[in-house]
C-alpha cells in the first residue's frame, strides 16, 4: 500500500526541511597519519561502510566510514581518514558527480523507531567527508540506497518492515523529507521469509526504472520513477517472481546488453534475465549456482559485480568464503562457471571492481580485513595483491561512479 502525501510534506520537501543528528552524533573526520604527505590531487578514493556496534548477526567493531586511496597502478590501498558520528554505516553510495556520499545507518528499534540515511559532501581535494544532514527512512535496518542518474532522488530499502523510501536531494546535496514511502507485503517458504525484506534498489541508466530485489517474497519489484512527484509507480510488469525460497538480494546490469543478473542469497544462485527496454519487464533465461555442488556447509550469497567490458562476472559467498567466477557468453550473456577463489577471510560481503576492470577488492566482515586481487582479463582468475586490516568492513564504494546500468 502506498502512503499518501500531504501538502505539508510536499511543502517541507520544497523548502528543504532537514533533520540534524543528536549532538552526540556530531560529524567527526580524523585523517590518517599515513596520508600527511599524499599528493591529494591524484587521490582515487575508496569509501568503506562498516558496522560500529554489536548486532545479532555481526560483532561490529568499526568507528564509522573509512576512506582509502587506491593506487591505480598497483591496486594497493592507503588509509586517508575515518568519519565518525554515524552508527552502522553498512552501505554507502555516491551521486553521479562523486561529490556527495550517502550512508545508511542500519539500526533497529533498540536505537530508534526508524533508521536513518546520512548525507555528506566529498571534499574534491582531500576526499574528506563533511556532514550535511540526515533524514529518517521510515523503516528499520536500512541496508541499501541508490541515487537516480540525474541526482534528483535517493531511494532507500529498509530490510525490516518491507519499506522502500524515496527522498528528494537538495541542491547542496542534503536530503529533504521523504516524498514516497512504500510498504511491501508478502512472505516466502524459507524461515527467513516471514515477511517482505527489500534488500537493495538498482536503477536503469536511462533513469526510467527502479528494480528492488525482495528477499522475503522471492520477487524483484519493478517501478517507474516519477521525478515530478518523487514517487515510485508500479511498472507495466510490477514484479517478476523467482523460485520459491531463492531470496533475491542484489543484482547487476550488463554494461551494454539488455540483461541483468539477480543474486539469490538463500539458494546461492544467479538468475540471468532479459530486460524489455520499453516496459522494464524481466524474463528469466538461466539459473546457475554460486557454490560448488559438493559443498555441504551453510553459505549465503552476498554481492555481485561484472567487469566494465561485460566479459567476467563475480559473486561473493559467505560461508564458502569465496568469489565465484563466471565468463559471460558474448552472444547471449549466459554465464559459464570458471571456478572459485578464496577471499582470504571470513564472511565476504560487498566487493568492488575498479573502473578499468583490473582490480577486485573484497570486504571480509568477520575477519576484519579487505583483500585486493589482480584480475586476469582472459580467464577471470584472481591473484592476491594485499591484505589490509579494517574493522567489520561490509561495503566498498569507489570514488568514481562505475558502469553497469543499462
Amino acid at each position: 500500500m502506498k502512503k499518501s502525501l500531504s501538502y505539508f510534506v510536499l511543502l517541507c520537501a520544497l523548502i528543504a526541511c532537514q533533520e540534524a543528528p543528536p549532538a552526540a552524533e556530531a560529524n567527526s573526520t580524523t585523517s590518517a597519519e599515513t596520508t600527511s604527505a599524499t599528493t591529494i590531487d591524484t587521490l582515487n578514493p575508496i569509501f568503506v561502510g562498516t558496522y560500529t556496534k554489536k548486532e545479532g548477526h555481526v560483532d561490529g567493531k568499526a568507528k564509522g566510514i573509512y576512506t582509502y586511496h587506491l593506487d591505480a597502478e598497483t591496486g594497493k590501498m592507503k588509509q586517508l581518514a575515518v568519519t565518525e558520528g554515524i552508527i552502522n554505516p553498512s552501505f554507502v553510495t555516491l551521486d553521479p558527480t562523486g561529490q556527495r556520499l550517502y550512508a545508511v545507518s542500519e539500526t533497529g528499534n533498540d536505537v530508534d523507531s526508524t533508521g536513518y540515511v546520512y548525507a555528506y559532501s566529498v571534499d574534491p581535494a582531500t576526499k574528506a567527508l563533511k556532514f550535511i544532514n540526515r533524514q529518517p527512512t521510515h523503516g528499520l535496518a536500512p541496508c541499501h540506497a541508490s541515487v537516480t542518474t540525474n541526482g534528483q532522488l535517493l531511494i532507500v530499502t529498509n530490510y525490516v518492515g518491507g519499506v522502500v523510501t524515496v527522498l528528494p536531494i537538495q541542491t547542496n546535496g542534503g536530503l529533504s523529507h521523504a516524498s514516497d514511502v512504500i510498504k511491501l507485503t508478502g512472505k516466502g517458504p524459507d524461515a527467513r521469509q516471514e515477511g517482505s525484506h527489500p534488500h537493495s534498489v538498482f536503477l536503469s541508466k536511462n533513469g526510467t526504472f527502479a528494480y528492488v530485489p525482495d528477499l522475503g517474497t522471492d520477487k524483484v519489484m519493478i517501478y517507474g520513477i516519477s521525478y515530478q512527484t518523487g514517487e515510485l509507480l508500479p511498472a507495466q510488469q510490477p514484479f517478476v517472481k523467482l523460485q520459491g525460497g531463492s531470496g533475491p538480494r542484489h543484482l547487476v546490469f550488463h554494461p551494454y546488453k539488455n540483461l541483468l543478473y539477480v543474486l539469490n542469497e538463500l539458494n546461492n544462485t544467479i538468475t540471468t534475465m532479459t530486460i524489455d527496454r520499453v516496459t522494464g519487464g524481466l524474463t528469466a533465461i538461466q539459473a546457475i549456482r554460486t557454490i560448488p555442488a559438493d559443498f555441504k556447509g551453510k553459505s549465503y550469497a552476498a554481492d555481485i559485480h561484472i567487469t566494465p567490458d561485460g566479459h567476467l562476472l563475480y559473486a561473493s559467498n559467505r560461508g564458502h568464503n569465496s568469489l565465484a567466477i563466471f565468463e559471460v557468453e558474448s552472444e547471449n550473456g549466459r554465464l559459464i562457471s570458471m571456478g572459485h577463489e578464496p577471499t582470504r577471510g571470513d564472511f565476504p560481503r560487498n566487493f568492488m571492481i575498479d573502473d578499468q576492470g583490473r582490480f577486485l577488492l573484497v570486504a571480509n566482515q568477520n575477519s576484519d580485513n579487505i583483500v585486493s586481487f589482480k584480475i586476469n582479463p582472459n580467464n577471470g582468475q584472481l591473484t592476491q595483491i594485499e591484505d589490509i586490516p579494517v574493522p567489520s568492513p561490509v561495503c566498498l564504494q569507489a570514488g568514481k561512479v562505475g558502469a553497469g546500468r543499462y
